[in-house]
């Protein structure tokens, strides 16, 4: 019996919607790909973020994290992710600068003075601005997890002044902010990808390394470094980001809860950060290494031989963004 005005074509659809919404939603695994060791702050976190999604999404979404670049250094996991070869990935916005060169503005040498102030800019407006323009590049940019400051560390002789890095053949990363800012310095910039690194110290074939404390130890390089100072003169910021085929593969529920994973992350990871600094210290100062302070007069001459390199970088980038992202900087002193 066919009941007036209800058609049977209308009544299939109405079971098929239905039929759909009562389907579980299908789980999803992330192969997550990092270049430092599990024992890392960034292991760390990576490890909490796991739980966090885990947690948030109600088991719908796991996280599978591969350390010591298993799946491919920094510029190798940009691509993977891309490809929708590798979910998600956490690479230094100097990796990402190439594809994003707006990251370059937190590449620009001895421009944070703390933590503090690095963590209101990247969660400001502008920062959060900077991480949307990863879409156009087919990634999704997530949040900001960092590794610390960047410090000086070699073998020849401890750093106190400007004119003790001169020469110095110095491991850095594929960027041309920071190769331009170390060239400034009087330093022989020498680009290596990170799991090269240590066996480069080991063989003598560079002198020293431009690195976050927490990657010194937890890469064990203070078994072939002597000499470390705190210069902090590049942050090591990071960012989260998943593949947009996967991401967009996501459900909205499951996007939210991997998205508050990363953000509650970002808090954990700079907790872990600051808990540690004075510990990793000791840590590397007993295994050897001497830790060298820098004046701040000292520290100054490093300032002003990178000056022309920022002016220059700055100028290379669209104005008003520039303007935004200082004025963030300044008012987050």
């Amino acid at each position: 019996m066919k009941l007036p005005g209800i058609s049977l074509k209308s009544t299939c659809a109405a079971i098929a919607v239905l039929a759909v919404a009562s389907m579980p939603v299908a789980a999803q695994t992330i192969k997550f790909s990092y270049p430092v060791s599990s024992d890392s702050t960034m292991g760390r976190t990576v490890s909490h973020f796991a739980e966090l999604v885990e947690e948030k999404s109600g088991g719908e979404v796991t996280v599978r994290s591969f350390p010591d670049a298993q799946l491919g250094n920094e510029i190798q996991s940009i691509s993977s992710a891309q490809g929708g070869i590798v979910e998600m990935a956490v690479t230094t916005t100097a990796g990402l600068a190439a594809l994003v060169p707006d990251f370059d503005l937190y590449q620009l040498p001895f421009k944070f003075s703390s933590y503090e102030q690095l963590d209101k800019v990247t969660r400001s407006p502008v920062g959060v601005s900077i991480l949307d323009k990863m879409d156009a590049v087919g990634l999704k940019g997530l949040c900001y997890w960092d590794y610390g400051f960047r410090n000086i560390t070699n073998n020849e002789h401890p750093v106190e002044s400007l004119e003790d890095v001169s020469g110095l053949r110095i491991r850095t990363i594929q960027n041309k902010v920071y190769i331009d800012s170390l060239a400034a310095m009087g330093i022989n910039p020498t680009p290596l990808p990170f799991p090269e690194t240590f066996t480069a110290l080991e063989t003598g074939a560079i002198d020293g390394n431009e690195i976050a404390n927490d990657v010194t130890r937890s890469g064990s390089f203070y078994e072939v470094q002597d000499y470390l100072t705190e210069t902090r003169h590049f942050t090591t910021i990071s960012v989260v980001y998943a593949s947009k085929a996967f991401w967009d593969g996501l459900s909205e529920t499951q996007q939210t809860a991997v998205q508050d994973a990363c953000s509650e992350s970002s808090v954990y990871n700079r907790d872990i950060i600051n808990q540690s600094s004075q510990e990793t210290l000791a840590f590397l100062q007993e295994h050897g290494m001497t830790i060298s302070v820098i004046s701040e007069d000292a520290l100054q001459a490093f300032r002003d031989a990178v000056k022309p390199v920022v002016d220059r970088v700055s100028a290379g980038l669209d104005a008003s963004l520039v303007e935004a992202f200082n004025a963030e900087v300044a008012a987050a002193k």
